[in-house]
């Protein structure tokens, strides 16, 4: 008995190192970049269905004859090195001519950011692009280019600690070469899945097979390729959805023009914004808490007929309680928003928590709470308590 209890303190005296050398081992891949590219381009008819062409001719109550051809395509892109990242997501809705006339319907998100720039002994960066950019044919244009410089960088770690989570449940050693080789895969997903091939099967045997054996576990290709279906690993990736790590201060000039044709009082926008917008995002308690802020203030300028002087800000948050070994957690937000530009009201404030806890893997519950004050920029104001779940009993 003597012996279990002297056992128990050693225990107890070294789990907190343990757990903190796993977490400075995770800390040092959380700015891994991994290189990579992929790019997609399809075509096909605008009419529905593929259709390319379509000949109608009404034989009652009058006689018409019509005929019209269209086509649409989608083109993505993104290249990414060390420094710089590259996203184009271009896509060709419609463009139609015959006898019911001639349209055009088209949107893009143009991305590209540089982490080349040294500003006052740190590191910084540039980008511009163009988000977005919608054209509808006599409806709608919403243009709107940017450009922006800045410091520090935020990095996406969701992926790396879905890695460990899959270790974990796969009874995989979660080392820290071997997380870094599934990471230079995971990494590189959108690369493998969207290789053009006229067998996309092949792209799926890679990219999983070369998970396996990044894992030092060639023999569990099957069990990642379906580690999503497992109920316990559907609820705990909950847990690190969206995370992200690191700062930036960024500071974003951005001229939009804006014009909508079903406005009872169609006019063109001219508007002028100096975006300033600051990231932070880190954990505490050895990773058991995740926190993550934004703060937005854009001053700007529009110009519809008379000019006038306008004002956005946006401050963000999201605290995450992730206690280790323990089938539940808790989320927490708030988002506070001013507006000049709204006529109802110019403040509305979101709060809202929740709590998730998986009973069994298949019984998965929630609590949760929600305060709108002002909500969407309306005279409501409100304070929900919401609880459910999904069971499944045969």
């Amino acid at each position: 008995m003597r012996k279990l209890v002297v056992a128990a303190l050693i225990l107890t005296l070294l789990l907190p190192s343990v757990l903190a050398d796993q977490n400075e081992t995770q800390e040092n891949l959380y700015t891994l970049v991994v290189p990579t590219y992929y790019d997609m381009l399809f075509v096909t008819g605008s009419f529905g269905s593929g259709t390319a062409a379509r000949l109608q001719i009404d034989l009652a109550p009058t006689t018409a004859f019509n005929f019209d051809v269209g086509a649409g395509a989608n083109y993505d892109l993104f290249a990414q090195t060390n420094s710089t990242a590259l996203s184009i997501d271009a896509n060709l809705n419609s463009l139609f001519l015959g006898t019911s006339g001639i349209g055009l319907n088209v949107d893009a998100d143009i991305s590209y950011k540089s982490y080349t720039l040294q500003l006052g002994g740190m590191q910084g960066f540039y980008g511009f692009g163009v988000d977005p950019l919608e054209f509808d044919t006599s409806i709608e244009l919403n243009f709107s280019p940017y450009a922006s410089v800045g410091i520090g960088r935020i990095y996406d770690i969701s992926r790396l600690k879905e890695l460990q989570l899959m270790m974990r449940h796969l009874d995989i050693e979660p080392t820290a070469e071997r997380l870094k080789q599934a990471a230079m895969v995971r990494y590189r997903r959108n690369e493998y899945l969207n290789r053009f091939t006229d067998y996309i099967t092949e792209n799926h045997v890679a990219y999983y097979q070369h998970l396996a054996d990044a894992f030092g576990a060639s023999q569990k290709m099957l069990d990642l390729l379906f580690i999503d279906q497992a109920q316990a690993y559907q609820f705990e990736v909950g847990r690190y959805a969206g995370m992200q790590y690191g700062w930036e201060l960024e500071a974003r000039l951005r001229p939009t023009i804006d014009y909508r044709g079903y406005r009872l009082d169609p006019k063109t926008h001219f508007i002028l914004n100096l975006d300033l917008m600051g990231r932070y995002a880190a954990f505490a308690m050895d990773e058991q808490l995740y926190y993550y802020a934004r703060v937005l203030l854009s001053p700007g300028m529009l110009s519809d007929g008379s000019t006038s002087f306008i004002f956005t800000t946006n401050v963000l948050g999201q605290v995450r309680y992730l206690p280790p070994n323990v089938p539940w957690y808790v989320d927490g937000s708030l988002s506070i928003d001013f507006d000049t530009t709204q006529a109802t009201r110019k403040f509305q404030l979101n709060l809202g928590g929740r709590f998730n806890y998986m009973i069994h893997p298949l019984f998965i519950a929630y609590a949760g709470l929600e305060l709108a004050v002002n909500d969407s920029f309306t005279t409501q104001s409100l304070l929900a308590f919401t609880a459910g779940g999904t069971i499944r009993l045969r």
